[in-house]
């Protein structure tokens, strides 16, 4: 029972993956404007929703689970570091730093009001 459970977590994950490579590739604007924001161009939403599907088809099968999860990761690290690298480059220029920033395709002006993140002297830890 645990092992069909666990197999049937696998797929739910695959087809979650599916449909974001799928998003990727088709350049659905809320998967588009995130790369598009931290200056990553369409190369990587290309090679990034390539990858996505790559581990979404591996994830639907048990036996290449193990390769799905490894391509998943990889894509997830991959975005993780380029995020970080954008925000560490910015992180002088806090016109660059707005929270706002990130919500202005999700909700009109109207809405959104910025805020400012202070410049720090140091790490914060």
């Amino acid at each position: 029972m645990k092992t069909i459970a666990l197999y049937g977590l696998q797929m739910l994950v695959g087809l979650v993956a599916l449909a974001a490579g799928y998003a990727k590739l088709t350049g659905m604007g809320f998967m588009a404007e995130p790369f598009a924001m931290i200056g990553l161009g369409n190369a990587f939403l290309t090679i990034a929703g390539t990858v996505e599907i790559l581990a979404g088809l591996c994830l639907l099968f048990p036996r290449s689970g193990v390769v799905g999860a490894l391509l998943l990761t990889t894509v997830m690290v991959g975005t993780v570091g380029a995020s970080l690298g954008t925000v560490i480059s910015h992180r002088g220029d806090a016109s660059q730093m707005t929270v706002s920033h990130t919500f202005r395709a999700a909700a009109p002006d109207s809405i959104v009001k910025p805020v400012v993140i202070k410049k720090s002297q140091g790490w914060d830890i």
